[in-house]
């Protein structure tokens, strides 16, 4: 027969440190998984704040672009927010901000027309206000400029994140 020193050896692990080591197991997975999970959480924060403020900017870099060609001093006064600009080719260009969204108008006359566009999407940002100022002293150049600012905004778990954009456009006659 087995003395007693073999007959342990053979048993193995007793109920108790099995439990312990599965409790220590249990609790190291878990750990773990909470720090993946608040690691996932925090990128997903920086990546959320950065695709904001990119949304944002190739909006405002739309719309920058699109005023380029205006003709500042016959600038319509703002109605509600709204701006209609001639544009050197005869035409005229409106923005405005509706339902916290700027909305765009390639050939409009007024701001109560129709064949209005929206540059942004609610789900991504809301455009707080729409700003345009013109200057249009002639200077040495004889150039006009256009101060705008575009403020868009969203709300996180965390407040909200605000982001504006400013842009002086000068423009030359032709």
């Amino acid at each position: 027969m087995l003395n007693k020193k073999s007959a342990e050896k053979i048993n193995g692990y007793s109920l108790i440190e099995v439990l312990v080591a599965a409790s220590l197991g249990a609790i190291i997975v878990m750990t773990a998984q909470q720090l993946l999970q608040w690691q996932k959480g925090a990128q997903h924060s920086y990546v959320s704040k950065a695709r904001f403020t990119l949304n944002g900017q190739a909006v405002a870099e739309e719309f920058f672009s699109s005023l380029s060609n205006s003709v500042v001093e016959d600038t319509q006064n703002p109605e509600r927010g709204c701006y209609v600009f001639p544009t050197q080719n005869g035409g005229s260009v409106g923005f405005r901000v509706r339902d916290y969204q700027l909305q765009h108008n390639p050939m409009t006359l007024d701001c109560a027309g129709y064949g209005w566009q929206s540059l942004t999407d609610r789900a991504q940002f809301y455009v707080k206000e729409l700003r345009i100022e013109a200057d249009a002293s002639l200077n040495s150049e004889n150039s006009s400029k256009l101060f705008i600012t575009l403020l868009i905004s969203r709300e996180t778990p965390q407040g909200v994140q605000e982001q504006q954009f400013n842009r002086t456009i000068t423009v030359f006659p032709q």
